[in-house]
């Protein structure tokens, strides 16, 4: 009778350990200097580098509940935390087809600030990525207003990054509605 208890709580304190490192490596990876630390993402094919101190939390990837004239890119509304957040296509904004989701997509959040804040549909989070890993992509050129500087990192695989600020400005961004036809 009592093993199930010691289970239990052997569970418990392995799943604190855990959520307690989890806590550790975040507080560490916030406490680099922002320019030097980015979340990378895949986002269908493409990879992007989300500044650390301008990116929010990564969500379990669940269904968005459909807004009504919207555009194709706006995929609608999610609970997160207790408030609505947008969630975007971030691959078919970008003219680059519709984001793959697949097992382990998840919806991260851009923004700190709730009254900002919108999520992308990531096909993956990649992890952390720090500059020193990285080299300036030769000869490449940062693309939109909102698109950083390219990277390439040890394994030759190119990155962008994506300015956050810029984006959540931009006018095509802030045009989620379409007009009723």
């Amino acid at each position: 009778m009592n093993a199930p208890r010691q289970d239990v709580r052997a569970r418990q304190t392995r799943l604190h350990d855990y959520q307690a490192m989890l806590a550790r490596r975040l507080r560490e990876a916030r406490s680099l200097p922002a320019v030097d630390s980015y979340l990378g993402v895949l986002v269908g094919q493409r990879h992007w580098l989300l500044p650390l101190a301008e990116t929010g939390e990564v969500i379990e990837m669940r269904a968005p509940a459909p807004v009504p004239l919207t555009q194709p890119w706006y995929r609608g509304l999610v609970n997160a935390r207790g408030n609505l957040l947008g969630v975007i296509d971030f691959g078919l904004f970008c003219g680059e087809g519709a984001t793959p989701v697949q097992p382990g997509s998840k919806i991260v959040v851009l923004s700190r600030h709730v009254e900002r804040a919108c999520g992308i549909v990531a096909t993956r989070v990649v992890g952390l990525r720090h500059a020193v890993d990285l080299t300036p992509a030769a000869g490449a050129e940062p693309g939109g207003a909102w698109q950083g500087a390219p990277f390439t990192d040890r394994d030759g695989r190119g990155w962008q990054v994506l300015d956050i600020g810029r984006l959540l400005d931009a006018p095509a961004f802030l045009q989620a509605g379409r007009d009723a036809a």
